[in-house]
């Protein structure tokens, strides 16, 4: 069986997920442990596999890489995929896309001109959950979608900023508790209503962590092509980490995704989705971890992407695709900036 031979860039706390996913898929060989702290490339190398690299420029040098999969800081993102596709390689890459706009459309606009795949990491649309509520949604279920909420309420202490050399800073997280906590909720709000977003609105603030730049709280308002709001409230300054929530309404029903349970009610119907339900491997992974609601899915996207490139098609989420929310939490901060709507996507510049 051909398989990608891939280079993993970052070795820090997701590389960790990535690098166990990777060794086990039968679709690649993982040939490379690329990160710039030598000890974690050795690390990763002997748990993992593949060779400790500490400069990623290295790889693109490299025959034997045909992919670079990114678990890098957001702020390396844009930088490594625009050489990686230069020198005719698939990018792989972390949410969020990248930390400008001007970035994102660079980096797609590189893989589109040297005919590379860029795929961006939103695991959550394959949960169990998220799967089902499209289905609802998408089948009429419940009806005409009327509207929709999230809540992202997460402790992150002053320690979790202390111990990182890029967490807190809009230089090199480009954000805090929208773009590195709430993204992946807000993309799935968006996936699920399926309408363009067409203006934003939002307030950001800084309240219990004095050492950061970034936002800890953040409310927003999302305005939908047929009139309709999503209303996104994230912050990392709660007291415990309760279950994320997303809401949908429409008029026949409503869905509610909390944590690892999806619960669909149309009228005196009550359906309820478990994460995992089916699959051995992942009710282990949500036991031991507890963090299935944002970690459980990855296997499910990697496993397709490199599925989609031995098959030539192309992945799902492209660059045009995943960088929707992307755009969608900068424009909040944008319109946070100038305490005014943003018109999506035209305003953000």
């Amino acid at each position: 069986m051909k398989k990608m031979r891939v280079a993993l860039v970052g070795c820090g706390r997701v590389g960790t997920v990535h690098a166990e996913i990777l060794s086990a898929l039968e679709e690649v060989e993982l040939v490379a442990c690329c990160d710039i702290k030598p000890e974690r490339a050795e690390e990763f190398s002997r748990k993992y596999g593949g060779v400790p690299v500490v400069d990623y420029r290295e790889l693109l040098q490299r025959s034997d890489v045909d992919v670079l999969q990114l678990a890098t800081p957001h702020h390396q993102h844009a930088n490594i995929t625009i050489a990686a596709a230069q020198a005719g390689k698939h990018v792989l890459t972390e949410k969020p896309m990248a930390t400008s706009a001007r970035d994102v459309e660079e980096m797609i606009t590189a893989a589109r001109e040297h005919g590379v795949t860029l795929g961006v990491i939103l695991q959550n649309r394959w949960n169990d959950t998220s799967q089902a509520a499209k289905r609802a949604i998408e089948s009429g279920q419940i009806g005409e979608v009327k509207a929709a909420r999230c809540f992202v309420t997460w402790n992150r202490d002053d320690a979790y900023y202390a111990e990182s050399d890029w967490k807190g800073r809009w230089e090199t997280e480009g954000g805090g508790a929208l773009i590195n906590q709430a993204i992946h909720t807000i993309d799935l709000m968006q996936w699920l209503v399926g309408q363009k977003v067409t203006e934003v609105r939002a307030h950001c603030g800084t309240w219990a962590h004095k050492a950061i730049e970034v936002e800890d709280v953040a409310m927003g308002l999302l305005t939908f092509e047929s009139g309709i709001l999503g209303t996104v409230y994230a912050n990392t300054v709660y007291a415990y980490d309760p279950p994320n929530f997303l809401e949908i309404y429409g008029t026949k029903g409503v869905i509610r995704i909390e944590g690892t349970t999806a619960t669909i009610r149309t009228g005196n119907q009550v359906t309820i989705v478990e994460e995992g339900g089916g699959d051995a491997a992942g009710v282990d992974y949500i036991k031991s971890t507890g963090v299935g609601y944002w970690g459980f899915s990855h296997k499910r996207q990697i496993r397709e992407f490199y599925q989609d490139l031995l098959a030539g098609r192309g992945h799902r989420i492209d660059g045009d695709v995943g960088k929707i929310p992307t755009l969608l939490v900068l424009a909040m901060y944008e319109s946070s900036r100038q305490n005014a709507p943003v018109a999506f996507p035209d305003g953000l510049k």
